[in-house]
């Protein structure tokens, strides 16, 4: 089984965020491995958040395995605290986002 590796820039932010959704368009499809690498985002803001999101919904309706390389670190905590997604997290967000650790 082959996975895809889709890596987000450092920089990843609303005025580039283009490139990423194509290259998430491109990769999830039926069957398909995909996983999303988003540890070098320095200063994420709500518009990654929404791709992400935006992209679990399209590789669920795929299907497609879908997931991060790695738990998100305390920027996109921030992040999902000021969107409304903590702490009211459900299992299957705090799975996906957190690989299972805790959401505090």
């Amino acid at each position: 089984m082959s996975i895809t590796t889709v890596m987000a820039s450092e920089n990843l932010c609303l005025p580039n965020i283009g490139v990423l959704a194509e290259e998430l368009s491109a990769a999830i499809a039926p069957g398909a491995t995909v996983r999303l690498d988003l540890s070098d985002v320095a200063a994420p803001d709500l518009s990654v958040i929404q791709l992400v999101q935006s992209a679990r919904v399209s590789a669920a309706e795929a299907p497609c395995d879908f997931a991060l390389t790695a738990p998100v670190g305390d920027g996109f905590r921030t992040l999902l605290e000021r969107a409304g997604f903590l702490p009211a997290a459900t299992p299957d967000h705090a799975q996906f986002w957190f690989h299972g650790d805790t959401v505090q």
